[in-house]
């Protein structure tokens, strides 16, 4: 802040003289205040952000759909890239909005995985890698690293035992793939489904009034 002894005003900024009488100015201690209001700058928040994702995902998907049904299919690099950009949208998604809960990230991305893969092994003339292999040992990861994971963050086992029983209902419907034929390995598959029963036995067996508590708090009995 200057002041002008003259003319007995006070003036913000740095001025080399008054404005007035064109006299010396004189410095005065203190904080000084911004001749012109200084305005914040804007954030873009994450549903701002997860807006604009939102936007270029579904363009993406209109232009290559368009050119898709346009050239009549002619391009097969088409759909990967519509699904690839599935895939970044649900990642984007899963990070913004399912941080809080590690153990649903987890399972949502291995559900993604499990999908994408399998949508590969089909376009690229289905040699029965993902239904042979893939998604019985993915399978079998996921329930390590759940359990693992509910151990290290000391969870309560109606934190997590949802997501078991839903691991275990997609363990179940590889017997569709056994079943139809599309499955020409069924051993990992089988193995898969084994484990799961395993460990659902495990739970009633040692963790009964738990498993019970969980139950009635997650249908209010």
């Amino acid at each position: 802040m200057q002041v002008c002894n003259k003319c007995i005003i006070k003036i913000r900024g740095r001025k080399e003289c008054c404005p007035l009488c064109q006299g010396k100015l004189t410095n005065t201690e203190g904080i000084e205040n911004p001749a012109f209001p200084v305005l914040e700058k804007r954030r873009v928040t994450s549903i701002t952000f997860f807006k604009i994702c939102t936007f270029i995902f579904i363009s993406l998907e209109i232009i290559f759909g368009t050119i898709n049904i346009m050239t009549g299919g002619e391009y097969s690099f088409i759909g990967p890239i519509m699904l690839g950009a599935l895939v970044a949208w649900i990642d984007i998604y899963a990070t913004m909005y399912l941080r809080n809960n590690l153990i649903k990230v987890i399972t949502f991305e291995v559900l993604v995985a499990i999908v994408v893969d399998f949508y590969i092994d089909i376009k690229t003339g289905f040699h029965g890698w993902s239904v042979n292999w893939m998604i019985p040992m993915t399978l079998i990861g996921l329930a390590i690293v759940t359990i693992a994971t509910a151990l290290i963050l000391k969870l309560r086992l109606d934190e997590y035992i949802l997501y078991i029983v839903f691991d275990f209902i997609m363990a179940l419907l590889q017997i569709i793939t056994i079943r139809n034929g599309m499955n020409s390995l069924p051993w990992p598959a089988a193995s898969s489904i084994m484990f799961y029963l395993i460990l659902i036995a495990a739970l009633v067996i040692f963790r009964f009034r738990d498993l019970k508590n969980a139950s009635e708090k997650m249908f209010n009995i």
